[in-house]
């Protein structure tokens, strides 16, 4: 089924690069893609995000479920495949109902995805430090999100459905590729007598919910994530009307609104880059990171960025809160990451991890909704103030994960 000897590390990262590629080239211009092109109000902006998200919450445990009892590979490519036809659909037939049909398809890749990838490398991958695994595929997915911003920028120039079909077909080819060297060699099934599919996804998520209900510093983190889902909604939907409608972005050479979005993207994941890489240098020298003040700090950090920019009207000054709210995001995904890794058992990865892809989900399915109708009510700029106000319980969790971690060492 793939190439021997291939080294799960190198394969992992190479999944980031090019995964992260397509995603980027697909959405970089989609909010333009649904304002311009499907003409979508601001609450149906939102709604086609939580709908993304509704699809995500319901499907997320179940196929965390499939990927700790049958392949936490075959899982992943499973949701490549999904994310391809989910693409295609969505840029092929520009109107309200199939752009939401094609949330729920590609959305439910995403679950095949998330928690398996994550269990997958934590099994394959024992000689380094996770901190660091996750870092460096952050890295290698900031890359490949430049490489695909800039083709999906020039390819939206063209026709703003282009990058949507192309990156769409792209992976669907990406999942024959890894179809064959994607290797599989430490998996271990989550229970060894099966009952069948129902009796067995009830043993699993009861396992599962014992096992959390008893680790206090695992529940704090999966809260911490819940709030930032409450927090990300709005920033992702309301952003580009915040630049659309609220300042005149300027026109400097060929620079236009949508190549100016492609352009943010860029720069954004440049910063990204830079900021991992001296995170990964700090854990290559020290061994560690101090994983608690830097979620402290990025969390922080996200609610005065994002507050400064739903007030300003400055294009300028927005672009430079925009792209660190944008950044304090980045820096904490992959410790948060690691740092829950440190509580889950080894047969309970996918399922762990696809518990806290159904929090993010939900808190975006109950955010979505609340700060869309605050900006359709109020303003824009009030919808993602209510955005920033939604990560502030954030701040007081950090800390009780801290001390619950400190009890159980």
């Amino acid at each position: 089924m793939f190439v021997k000897k291939t080294n799960a590390y190198s394969i992992y990262l190479l999944f980031r690069f090019s995964f992260s590629m397509l995603l980027s080239m697909a959405t970089v211009l989609s909010v333009v893609y649904h304002l311009n092109v499907v003409r979508l109000n601001a609450f149906q902006l939102v709604l086609v995000g939580t709908v993304l998200e509704t699809a995500c919450f319901l499907l997320e445990i179940p196929t965390g479920v499939v990927a700790d009892l049958y392949s936490r590979r075959r899982s992943v490519l499973i949701g490549i495949f999904l994310y391809g036809i989910g693409f295609v659909m969505e840029g092929a037939l520009p109107w309200f109902a199939t752009v939401l049909l094609a949330q729920i398809v590609w959305g439910c890749g995403d679950t095949f995805i998330t928690g398996a990838l994550e269990a997958w490398i934590a099994s394959e991958e024992t000689g380094k430090p996770m901190d660091e695994v996750f870092l460096r595929g952050g890295q290698l997915a900031q890359l490949g999100s430049v490489v695909g911003v800039v083709s999906g920028t020039l390819l939206g120039n063209i026709n703003l459905q282009l990058p949507l079909i192309l990156a769409g077909v792209l992976y669907l080819l990406l999942g024959l590729v890894f179809t064959r060297i994607m290797p599989e060699t430490n998996f271990s099934p989550a229970l060894e007598e099966r009952q069948g599919l129902l009796k067995d996804f009830a043993s699993l998520f009861k396992l599962n919910f014992s096992f959390v209900k008893g680790a206090p510093a695992l529940l704090a983190l999966l809260a911490i994530t819940l709030c930032g889902g409450l927090a990300s909604e709005g920033f992702d939907r309301l952003s580009t009307a915040h630049f659309l409608e609220d300042t005149v972005m300027p026109a400097i050479g060929l620079l236009n609104s949508v190549t100016w979005f492609g352009v943010m993207n860029l720069i954004g994941s440049t910063l990204g880059i830079f900021a991992s890489q001296l995170l990964i240098s700090h854990i290559e020298k020290r061994g560690t990171v101090s994983r608690t003040g830097l979620v402290m700090f990025t969390c922080a950090g996200y609610m005065i960025c994002l507050a400064l920019f739903a007030l300003s009207r400055s294009f300028w000054f927005m672009l430079g809160v925009f792209l660190l709210a944008g950044l304090m995001r980045t820096m904490k995904e992959p410790v948060l990451t690691a740092w829950m890794n440190d509580h889950v058992d080894e047969k309970m990865r996918a399922t762990v991890f696809s518990t806290s892809g159904q929090l993010d989900s939900f808190g975006q399915i109950i955010g979505g909704p609340i700060v869309g109708l605050v900006a359709q009510q109020a303003s824009v700029s009030w919808g993602l103030v209510c955005t920033a106000l939604l990560l502030l319980p954030a701040l007081f969790l950090v800390p009780i994960a801290a001390r619950a971690r400190r009890q159980v060492d």
